[in-house]
């Protein structure tokens, strides 16, 4: 292992000295009743929380409450003796709840949360109820059921799991952890495995152009993943995994609440798979092996009037594949003689990383829902990859601080604004190509929530960063949405983003082959505009619901980093975009209900995404342009059996020319359509899960993920051309036990 574990967390240490927390959003409000007098009287210790949490208050004696938003749910509950619960969906942060006297013969109708949140940007929520719903052991697994988020399956042969939003690959999505930026840059290509499924309470999901408080780097969107809150955890969870592949998962975490103010909680996840398949015979394992141990530690404290957090996270994951490990699994194959060794594959990673935040809750008193805060993080990453006689190696060093300052002048006007500081050292290379940079960024932002008119909600953000090796940018983002009725929302937004590539290690798939590899001797930081539009609304049919969402966004780069393999069957080119790249993405979906606690979805996705490769403007190679994808998920009365089923279709995309290979060596110029079924079955004991499951049940998997695999060292071997699944047919089963 090329990384010191100790030695990185004694740096991370070091570079969190200083404490900080983000403000969060808090709501304020009355509950009152209704009598038979003309005032309304106050209700005093009503029982505020939110829906399926324990996260709640009382009012006090003139019926007020103030209680912080919920990333679990946006459904908040009130209750009070003799008087009928209410629910109200999406509140606003300054809202008066009236409760009636109980009448006999009531009928209470409750709905699940939409899965798109009322927010002015386009926003869809993973809660955990659907995460559940599959054994999403890792991040990049969570969004099999997702229409939005695509995995990527073109790093298979390295075991890297990536994800498409919009159309384009992962990195231009920005990824938080407690809307902190943690997984970026060197961490990018093996990130999405190292947050385990059950360290994750939700995930949200905000599309095109992003809020510029979290910094410059989004440019698809951004992904948000809250991890289990210590005042609302279980004392204790258990989840255990294990599948016909041999791999096999633990997850252990428990919260403890030390005072009324004050918890903590720890987890813990372990995962291996030593066994490999060569289901294609063609002497190179199909999946890597790999071994990870994740570790998450953190501290929360609130007493309505401070709040700070500790997070420390800790990792080693190993991946090990190529023809070594098959020959240890029984089935050895002759090496190529020329160069007397196996070809292997091999990552090893060290990480660490954490942030500390302080935050004042109501810091001007005349002003409610106003908040100070500081939020500093730090990571270290360390990465070594082998493939067969390359490395690449890769090292990062990350400072990152933010100030925050938020004014709720009405609720017509909401500001938010601060600054920001980024110190980045990367260290990166490739057998001889070498590139390094140590970045610092401060920078400054603002951005305003404005209602001129009712049901017309503008967000306009602003932010400028002096880049010391790229100068000062200026980024803009806007969203408007219009509530044309309750149930009907559009929405269009128009922002601006960048990002500095990491040119190695983002692209570690594409060095996994004989081909010669070229580099531009520096490279600009890549650019883009998003423009994107949507269309939402939720109507009734014979008393079923229905939830129809549509949108299109389009990314338009001024600069990228292209990975072209069209100039050549013999190279490799990593350069600056020369000409016109864009993405274009067209999405509609239907949630219905049919049937009591049944849920349909089905959703189309076509993309359009175009550059420069071989000197020709044609389709980005490896994507397939259109997506299908249908899930089912139904429920018995108190949801003691769950099953549910995802059917996916993906559409034929472009492959790179391989017309310069001898024969038996070539592709053709598309790839084949295929189709992905996975299906779980749940069954509940109270406070122990039973839950078995099958991925790819049609046992679709690519037949030659590798040209030129009986000769690696050859001129004509080339691994990097992978479009398609090489996991088989897989069966599994889990048990989780939860200890309130």
């Amino acid at each position: 292992m090329s990384l010191n574990l100790l030695r990185a967390a004694a740096w991370l240490a070091l570079s969190c000295l200083p404490i900080g927390l983000a403000a969060q959003s808090v709501l304020h409000g009355r509950v009152t009743a209704e009598g038979l007098r003309t005032e309304r009287d106050p209700l005093r210790s009503a029982t505020v929380l939110w829906k399926g949490t324990r996260e709640g208050t009382l009012t006090s004696a003139d019926g007020h409450f103030m209680i912080k938003r919920s990333a679990q749910t946006d459904t908040l509950e009130i209750r009070y003796a003799g008087y009928e619960t209410q629910y109200v969906v999406a509140p606003t942060d300054t809202i008066e709840i009236v409760l009636q006297l109980r009448t006999e013969n009531v009928v209470t109708v409750e709905a699940d949360q939409p899965t798109i949140t009322r927010a002015p940007q386009k926003t869809e929520m993973i809660t955990k109820k659907d995460l559940v719903k599959a054994a999403c052991c890792s991040l990049a697994e969570s969004f099999e059921k997702n229409p939005s988020v695509e995995v990527s399956f073109a790093d298979a042969v390295s075991g890297a799991k990536q994800i498409q939003l919009l159309g384009l690959r992962g990195l231009y999505t920005q990824f938080l952890i407690e809307a902190v930026p943690l997984v970026r840059s060197l961490e990018m290509p093996y990130g999405l495995d190292h947050v385990p499924g059950p360290f994750m309470e939700s995930i949200s999901i905000s599309k095109g152009a992003s809020t510029v408080t979290n910094g410059y780097e989004s440019m698809t969107g951004q992904i948000n993943i809250c991890m289990h809150d210590p005042r609302t955890a279980p004392s204790l969870y258990v989840n255990a995994y294990g599948n016909t592949q041999a791999r096999f998962e633990l997850n252990l975490y428990g919260a403890q609440q030390i005072t009324d103010e004050l918890s903590t909680m720890t987890m813990l996840h372990g995962r291996i798979m030593d066994m490999t398949m060569d289901n294609n015979n063609d002497g190179f394992a199909d999946i890597p092996a790999f071994k990870q141990v994740n570790l998450v530690h953190r501290w929360l404290y609130n007493n309505d009037e401070i709040e700070w957090q500790v997070f420390v996270r800790g990792l080693i994951d190993q991946h090990t594949s190529g023809q070594s490990v098959v020959g240890h699994a029984g089935d050895p194959h002759a090496h190529d003689s020329t160069n007397g060794a196996p070809y292997d594959i091999v990552t090893d990673i060290g990480h660490a990383d954490g942030f500390i935040k302080f935050g004042l809750l109501n810091a001007f008193g005349d002003m409610e829902g106003s908040g100070v805060s500081l939020v500093v993080a730090g990571a270290y990453h360390d990465a070594t990859s082998t493939f067969g006689l390359r490395q690449a190696h890769g090292q990062q060093r990350t400072v990152n601080v933010r100030g925050v300052l938020a004014l709720p002048f009405s609720e017509e006007i909401k500001l938010v604004g601060g600054f920001s500081y980024l110190y980045d050292d990367v260290q990166e290379s490739l057998m001889t190509n070498s590139f390094s940079r140590i970045e610092r960024v401060p920078g400054l932002y603002a951005e305003a929530t404005l209602q001129p008119v009712k049901n017309v909600t503008i967000l306009a953000g602003l932010r400028a960063d002096a880049h010391n090796l790229y100068g000062t940018r200026v980024v803009p983002r806007a969203h408007i949405k219009w509530s044309a009725t309750d149930m009907t929302s559009i929405r269009a937004s128009i922002g601006r983003g960048w990002r500095v590539a990491s040119v190695v290690t983002e692209n570690l798939s594409s060095y996994i082959n004989s081909r010669q590899v070229y580099f531009d001797q520096s490279f600009s930081p890549e650019d883009s505009w998003n423009v994107g539009a949507s269309f939402t609304t939720s109507f009734e049919v014979a008393a079923r619901p229905i939830t129809f969402d549509a949108e299109i966004y389009s990314t338009s780069f001024m600069n990228q980093v292209v990975v072209d393999y069209d100039r050549s069957v013999r190279e490799v080119w990593v350069t600056n975009l020369m000409g016109t790249s864009y993405a274009t993405n067209v999405m509609a979906q239907v949630l219905v209900s049919p049937l009591p606690r049944l849920d349909v979805l089905v959703a189309y996705r076509w993309v359009d995404v175009q550059a420069p490769y071989g000197g020709i403007q044609q389709q980005r190679p490896m994507v397939s342009r259109s997506r299908v994808l249908t899930t089912l998920s139904y429920a018995t009365i108190e949801s003691e059996w769950q099953a549910d089923l995802t059917v996916a279709w993906n559409s034929t995309g472009r492959l790179p020319t391989t017309a310069g290979n001898p024969p038996g060596a070539t592709l053709a110029s598309t790839f084949p359509s295929w189709w992905r079924v996975n299906a779980q079955i749940t069954k509940r004991f109270g406070t122990f899960d039973v839950y078995v499951g099958i991925e790819n049940a049609t046992n679709f998997i690519q037949d030659d993920p590798i040209l030129g695999a009986d000769m690696p060292y050859g001129e004509t071997f080339d691994a990097s051309l992978t479009w398609g699944p090489l996991d088989s047919r897989m069966f599994y089963a889990g048990v989780r036990l939860t200890i309130q």
